[in-house]
């Protein structure tokens, strides 16, 4: 399933993405059978949600409750999860960015190793916004980049739990862009950098476990236009969203709506000579298409698709490959 955030009428509540539509589950659902409207409440509610929404979508394949969808290029699409309880976002996870870091740092005299366990920081609520929303340029930033990162889902608490169990409390990934001010992140200020309001594009869908396996066997790429200036497997990560997940369970319990994004692969514009930064005053046609992909190995078509074209604000608009199994998108 595709699952979404989008508002109606009432306020936000939750969909499905089923081909070229955004179906409202709950106008498919008996009084009894409704799940919430809050992706974090409905997470909580655990399996019972998941076979509800499963039937939802399964009605409006059957040809019932025409009337309870929307085109999808018309649905105000917010963050998959709205306000998650954590923001949970790896770094340095790839061996080749970790050689990027390494030499754009040289200059300062940075040294910078190779992590002995996976390296977490924290956004907040702030932070995060949705396809199709505007990315804020604040005054002092000079250097603005994106880093489009596999983002894992919690779907229930998970404290303390076995490496081998982990993917058991995932109920999904989507993609999160970790947009960051590199001049600020230059003098050591990594908070400030990356927790600027809508620093934190999400969504616009979250795609159930069912649908990705082995979220370790994904390409993960990225585009400005049709350039491709990043690309890994995720099978490269120092360390998977098994080791991520039991190791943090160790620290704090995670909890349904947590996400864990697992960390930028190789290649941020900032890394690139000359550095392929976003910037203001771009806009309309003059936008420069920024768009990341990742697919399993044998698909024709992505597993994960976001994109979004640099202007001022940043704006950020959601491409989506509508029908292919397993699509999931960002800004």
């Amino acid at each position: 399933m595709r699952l979404v955030s989008f508002k109606s009428v009432g306020g936000v509540t939750i969909g499905a993405v089923v081909d070229d539509k955004v179906v409202h589950l709950n106008a498919l659902l008996s009084a009894v059978e409704r799940v919430p409207d809050d992706m974090t409440a409905f997470l909580t509610a655990g399996e019972p949600a998941m076979a509800a929404a499963r039937k939802a979508i399964d009605a409006f394949k059957r040809g019932e409750g025409r009337d309870a969808a929307i085109a999808l290029r018309d649905a105000d699409l917010q963050a998959p999860v709205p306000r998650p309880g954590k923001i949970l976002m790896g770094g340095r996870n790839y061996l080749r960015h970790l050689d990027e870091l390494r030499k754009e740092g040289a200059g300062r005299g940075e040294k910078i190793i190779t992590p002995p366990m996976p390296h977490i920081f924290a956004k907040y609520h702030d932070s995060i916004t949705g396809p199709g929303k505007p990315v804020i340029y604040p005054k002092i930033v000079r250097q603005l980049d994106i880093e489009g990162e596999l983002t894992a889902v919690i779907g229930k608490r998970a404290y303390h739990v076995e490496e081998a169990d982990a993917l058991d409390y995932v109920a999904g990934y989507t993609i999160i862009n970790d947009v960051s001010a590199r001049c600020l992140q230059a003098q050591g200020l990594l908070t400030i950098s990356k927790g600027y309001e809508t620093f934190c594009p999400m969504g616009p869908w979250m795609v159930t476990k069912d649908e990705i396996p082995d979220p370790q066997q994904l390409w993960v790429k990225t585009y400005i236009n049709e350039r491709e200036v990043c690309v890994a497997h995720t099978s490269e990560m120092l360390f998977n969203i098994k080791q991520f997940i039991a190791a943090l369970s160790r620290v704090f319990p995670l909890d349904p709506g947590d996400v864990l994004a697992t960390g930028s692969p190789p290649g941020p514009g900032m890394y690139h000579d000359p550095p392929l930064l976003a910037g203001p005053g771009r806009h309309d046609a003059g936008r420069d298409r920024i768009h990341r992909r990742a697919r399993e190995p044998g698909r024709r078509r992505a597993a994960l698709v976001s994109r979004f074209r640099r202007s001022y604000p940043v704006a950020a608009r959601a491409h989506t490959n509508v029908g292919t199994k397993g699509t999931l998108a960002t800004i």
